[in-house]
C-alpha cells in the first residue's frame, strides 16, 4: 500500500506546543499565584510529557524524510553532518549564554551550584542537598557540554538543564542510519512497536518494586541515552506502521476512532497529573519511562493523520514556530534566568527612585525582589521573537556555512527542509 503523506503543518504545530508547554513546565508553574491552584500547578508539571513526545516525533520525522520514498539505505556521512549542524549550533551559542549566567546565579561569582533533579515528585531521590561544583568538576562538565555528551552524566544537569535532550537527540542521530531502515523495513511493525514499548517500561517496573532509588539511578532513568532511546525507535516504528496501515489502524484514524484515541491521551495526561499531585514517589518512574508512551505515540499518529485546512499565511508561520521548537527548548532557561535579573533590577530601581531607599542598596533590594506573574506574557513574548531570529538568523545561516564547507553541494539541502533541517 502506498504510504499516507503526512500532515506536516499539524506535525509542526504538535512540535511548538511541545516546546511552550515544556517552557511552562520550567518557567511558570513555581510563581506562587500558580502554586496556589493545586490543579493547575499539576496539569504543569508533566514536562517529561513533552520531551519524550518530542523523541517520538524526532523518530517519526526523520524516517519520514529519508525513508519515507522506500529508501534502504542512508549515506552516513552526509546524514552526520546535516544532523550535526543543525543541532550543534543550537547548543553551542545557548550554551555561551547560560555558561556566565550559571556562574552568578548562586551569588558567589564562580561558584556553580548543583542538585539532583527529581521534577518536583516527592520521596525519589534520598538527597536532592544542593552543593558547589568543584573545580575539577567544572571543567569536566564544561568538556561534556561542549562535546554533547552532558546527558551521560547520571548525577546532575549543568549550565543549560533542558540542554540534555539534545545531548540524547545526538545520540540518537547516530543510531538512526544503522537502525531506522532495519526498523522501517520489517513486516510486523505492530509486533516490534509492542516489543520495543514493553522493553521500554522494563527498567522502570525495575524501579517501582525495588524501592531502592539514589540520585544516580534517577539520572539514569531520567535522561540515559540508551534507556530513552525506545522512545526515538518507537516513532521510527510508528512510521512503518502508518506507511503499512493496517486494517486496525485505519480503524483507530476514523473520526469516532480519533475521538476516542483523544479521549485516552486526556485521560492519560489528567491522570499522570493526579498521580503527581496525591501520590508521587516511584510512580515517576512507570509514567515517565514507559506507561505514557501509548498516548505519546498517539498524539503522534493523530497529528501525522489531521488535516489542517489553513492559508498560506498560517502555515507558513506554524512551519517557522515548528522550526524554532529546538532554540525554544534550548534557549527558554537562559532568557528566563536573563528575564529574572532584568525584571528585579527594574523593580529595585523604580524602589529606589519612588521610596526613600538608597541607591547604595539597589543591589539588595533586586536580590530580594519577587518575580511578578504579569510580567509573564513580557517574557513568553521576548522568548518567541528571540527563538524565531535566534534560529533563522544564527542557526540556519550558521549551518548553511558549515555545509557548504563540508557537504557536496546536491546534498547541501534536503528535500524537506524545514523539517530533515531543523531536527
Amino acid at each position: 500500500m502506498a504510504a499516507p503523506k503526512e500532515n506536516l503543518v499539524a506535525l509542526d504545530g504538535l512540535r511548538f506546543g511541545l516546546a511552550i508547554y515544556l517552557v511552562l513546565f520550567h518557567t511558570f508553574k513555581n510563581y506562587p499565584e500558580i502554586e496556589s491552584i493545586p490543579w493547575l500547578h499539576s496539569l504543569l508539571s508533566l514536562g517529561f510529557f513533552s520531551t519524550s513526545a518530542f523523541f517520538v516525533l524526532s523518530g517519526f520525522l526523520l524516517t519520514h524524510v529519508y525513508l519515507g520514498r522506500k529508501q534502504q539505505a542512508i549515506a552516513k556521512r552526509d546524514f552526520f553532518i546535516k544532523r550535526l549542524t543543525s543541532l550543534y549550533p543550537i547548543h553551542i551559542f545557548a550554551l555561551v549564554l547560560a555558561i556566565p549566567l550559571a556562574m552568578t546565579a548562586s551569588g558567589s561569582l564562580g561558584s556553580v551550584m548543583v542538585d539532583h533533579n527529581v521534577n518536583g515528585w516527592s520521596s525519589i531521590a534520598p538527597d536532592t542537598t544542593a552543593y558547589a561544583l568543584s573545580f575539577q568538576g567544572l571543567l569536566a562538565n564544561i568538556g561534556l557540554n561542549l562535546t554533547l555528551l552532558q546527558a551521560w552524566n547520571p548525577c546532575y544537569t549543568l549550565f543549560n538543564q533542558p540542554a540534555w535532550s539534545l545531548s540524547a537527540l545526538l545520540f540518537f542521530y547516530i543510531c538512526f542510519p544503522y537502525m531506522a531502515p532495519r526498523l522501517n523495513a520489517t513486516r510486523r511493525p505492530t509486533l516490534l512497536l509492542l516489543a520495543v514499548c514493553v522493553l521500554y517500561a522494563i527498567p522502570a517496573f525495575y524501579m517501582f518494586f525495588s524501592n531502592t532509588v539514589t540520585p544516580m539511578a534517577h539520572g539514569l532513568m531520567h535522561r540515559n541515552p540508551i534507556i530513552r532511546l525506545p522512545e526515538f525507535l518507537s516513532g521510527i516504528l510508528l512510521y512503518a506502521l502508518y506507511r503499512a496501515r493496517p486494517a486496525w489502524l485505519s480503524t483507530l484514524l476514523s473520526p469516532n476512532g480519533k475521538r476516542a484515541t483523544t479521549v485516552f491521551i486526556v485521560a492519560c495526561f489528567v491522570a499522570t497529573a493526579l498521580l503527581y499531585r496525591f501520590v508521587g514517589g516511584q510512580w515517576y518512574y512507570l509514567v515517565h519511562n514507559g506507561l505514557l508512551l501509548p498516548s505519546q505515540l498517539a498524539l503522534v499518529l493523530l497529528c501525522a493523520d489531521a488535516n489542517w485546512q489553513l492559508g498560506t499565511t498560517a502555515r507558513q508561520w506554524l512551519s517557522r514556530l515548528g522550526v524554532a521548537s529546538l532554540s525554544i527548548f534550548a534557549l527558554h532557561i537562559p532568557l528566563q534566568m536573563v528575564a529574572s535579573k532584568v525584571e528585579k533590577v527594574l523593580y529595585a530601581s523604580w524602589e529606589v527612585m519612588t521610596t526613600s531607599a538608597p541607591i547604595s542598596e539597589i543591589a539588595q533590594i533586586a536580590i530580594s525582589a519577587d518575580r511578578s506573574i504579569w510580567m509573564y506574557p513580557v517574557y513568553m513574548s521576548v522568548l518567541l521573537v528571540s527563538c524565531i531570529l535566534f534560529q533563522e538568523k544564527v542557526v540556519t545561516r550558521t549551518r548553511d556555512m558549515l555545509r557548504a564547507r563540508l557537504l557536496p553541494r546536491k546534498q547541501r539541502k534536503s528535500a524537506y527542509p524545514h523539517h530533515a533541517d531543523s531536527k
